[in-house]
């Protein structure tokens, strides 16, 4: 396949990712997963996946990293002047996943991704829709519990329910997108994922070593642990469906 046609397909699929993206902003999952699976079978049907379409060129590297921050208000997500340890170990999670790192605002829960386009726009759709999941999903489960050992007598089992809650959910995450960066290093030749991977990756750590001089701090996460929020949350994070765009390099897919 030809420059031409590669970029015709990939101008292809970009529009078709849009519309996945958009129909996810508005609630619209079944209309997103159907512009993704009409994606997948681009990939399947050309035997080319889109991390090779968008594979790391040393020669224009930098000219498509960029930092993006999550619009929270857009997203719906808690806005806040307080760092919170579960949020950004999710970030980092997802941003490994796609190829990209995160930076924090001082002073606020502001999260800023940082890779190439195609890269950065995927983790920013996941991490927002992961973040939700988990807030929704959490509140939902609390209440059950507490109203359940409420009437046991026995609210002491209750106790810390939140925060292991969100913990077992982005273990379950990172879980998941480990296997599938694993499927494709089994798929892919050690040179290509290598390209896609660490390659990309070097670009990016120089464009933030770059443009940023200093480094934050990791925030400490909250002590104890109460089993049946953690086993919640794994429940919730196992079946949460992430759209993956490079989990390692690999074509999207939909892990349900």
């Amino acid at each position: 396949m030809g420059t031409v046609e590669i970029q015709k397909l990939k101008d292809k699929m970009q529009k078709l990712l849009n519309h996945a993206t958009s129909a996810e902003t508005i609630g619209n999952q079944a209309e997103a997963e159907a512009f993704m699976k009409k994606l997948n079978k681009l990939c399947m049907q050309h035997k080319i996946a889109m991390a090779e379409v968008q594979a790391f060129d040393p020669q224009n590297s930098d000219e498509s990293i960029k930092d993006e921050m999550v619009d929270l208000y857009e997203e719906g997500l808690p806005i806040t002047n307080r760092r919170q340890h579960i949020v950004e170990q999710l970030a980092r999670t997802v941003a490994k996943a796609n190829n990209c790192t995160f930076l924090v605002q001082r002073g606020s829960n502001n999260i800023y991704f940082v890779g190439r386009d195609q890269d950065r726009r995927f983790a920013i759709q996941m991490f927002s829709y992961a973040w939700k999941t988990m807030l929704a999903d959490c509140h939902k489960e609390q209440t059950k519990t507490y109203h359940h050992f409420k009437k046991l007598g026995m609210l002491d089992q209750a106790k810390g329910f939140r925060a292991s809650f969100k913990k077992g959910f982005v273990f379950a995450i990172e879980d998941r997108l480990e296997e599938a960066k694993e499927e494709v290093r089994q798929t892919t030749d050690e040179e290509t994922f290598a390209l896609i991977t660490v390659a990309s990756m070097v670009a990016v750590t120089e464009y933030v070593n770059n443009k940023y001089s200093s480094k934050a701090s990791r925030v400490r996460g909250q002590r104890g642990h109460n089993e049946h929020g953690y086993s919640a949350g794994q429940k919730s994070g196992s079946r949460v469906g992430l759209h993956v765009g490079n989990v390692g390099g690999g074509s999207n897919k939909l892990l349900n």
